[in-house]
């Protein structure tokens, strides 16, 4: 079944999605989708900034992403398996390290590219992993909706406009780590 999905990550995100389902209504399957395809989305513009000004003074070769976001979603333990594994299917070295509460995932500089092009392909999988749980149950993404009074989709849409303004104002939690080779 990995072939639906091009790798074993795509597979695993529907384990995921049909264990949010078990848990939860189709709805919960569907906001939790959406937040993990926000969170992917925010860490590859993440991924995208600049660190700290005195990185061109001395060129690091890693950088990091805080994973607080992804930390906030269901079954997060599987998340970080998934992101793992498409890594090291992508054949990128990374590792995942605390520092100081926060969790962070840890990647070479120059595979930035390549991390933001996982996370792009884990998105895509997310869609297609979601469409498939809602489909074993019988349902399709706009039942699940018109089923929500029109109240909720309002609130819903107004919380995920603020968390999208919120994620665009703040700081880029990617930062040039001053970690150099021995």
């Amino acid at each position: 079944m990995a072939t639906d999905f091009g790798d074993e990550s795509g597979e695993k995100l529907f384990d995921w999605v049909l264990r949010i389902g078990q848990d939860a209504s189709g709805q919960a399957m569907l906001a939790s989708a959406e937040k993990l395809k926000d969170a992917l989305r925010n860490a590859r513009g993440e991924i995208g900034g600049k660190g700290p000004e005195d990185a061109a003074e001395q060129p690091s070769e890693w950088a990091k992403l805080s994973m607080e976001q992804f930390a906030s979603l269901p079954e997060y333990r599987s998340i970080k398996e998934i992101i793992d594994g498409k890594l090291a299917g992508e054949g990128i070295e990374h590792a995942f390290f605390e520092d100081k509460g926060k969790e962070y995932l840890l990647f070479k500089v120059e595979d930035a590219p390549s991390v933001s092009r996982a996370f792009g392909d884990l998105e895509k999988q997310a869609d297609i992993a979601l469409d498939r749980a809602l489909e074993a149950r019988g349902k399709t993404r706009e039942q699940i909706r018109d089923a929500q009074p029109l109240e909720e989709r309002a609130a819903s849409a107004r919380e995920s406009a603020k968390a999208m303004e919120a994620a665009r104002g703040k700081a880029h939690e990617v930062e040039i780590a001053a970690v150099r080779s021995k």
